[in-house]
């Protein structure tokens, strides 16, 4: 069964709400914001996963979803929704059909990909963060974290 993105956006959670905004007072986000991207990440990874499943032949799926550094707002959103942990198994079991929604960090010894590749897979991540987000998803989720990163690493074709 197909996750409604709808449903995942109207889910709120206070006690979250509350902590994030005490642990992270001066996040880019609000924590109102951040659980929001929170939950399209969560929509967009379940869609990409069944994607992959059903379009066994699209290249364009080769990718992961995975935190960028620019996504930190809502990775630590995350970390403060996982804190609760009956919440958060009662959410994946409410929103996410019963499946657990893991949260793997990478392994400390991934093996080494090519420049090449990598911005392949980033090429085609945001592509589909943008092709079934939009634009302003895409934008906020890396574009507002100028502090590190500019607008010239983004591929144009993805903004």
């Amino acid at each position: 069964m197909q996750i409604k993105l709808n449903k995942l956006l109207e889910y709120e959670n206070d006690n979250v709400i509350s902590r994030y905004q005490n642990e992270y007072p001066n996040s880019k986000m609000t924590a109102k914001e951040a659980f929001l991207e929170l939950m399209k990440y969560i929509w967009l990874c379940h869609k990409h996963a069944s994607d992959k499943k059903l379009y066994t032949e699209n290249k364009s799926l080769n990718f992961k979803c995975v935190m960028h550094i620019e996504m930190e707002d809502i990775d630590n959103m995350w970390h403060t929704f996982l804190l609760f942990t009956r919440d958060y198994q009662n959410f994946c079991n409410d929103y996410l059909n019963g499946n657990f929604f893991h949260h793997d960090p990478l392994p400390p010894k991934q093996h080494k990909i090519s420049k090449n590749k990598y911005a392949k897979e980033l090429h085609r991540y945001l592509s589909y963060i943008c092709e079934n987000l939009g634009e302003e998803t895409l934008l906020k989720w890396f574009k507002e974290q100028e502090a590190t990163h500019s607008r010239q690493s983004l591929p144009q074709s993805a903004i």
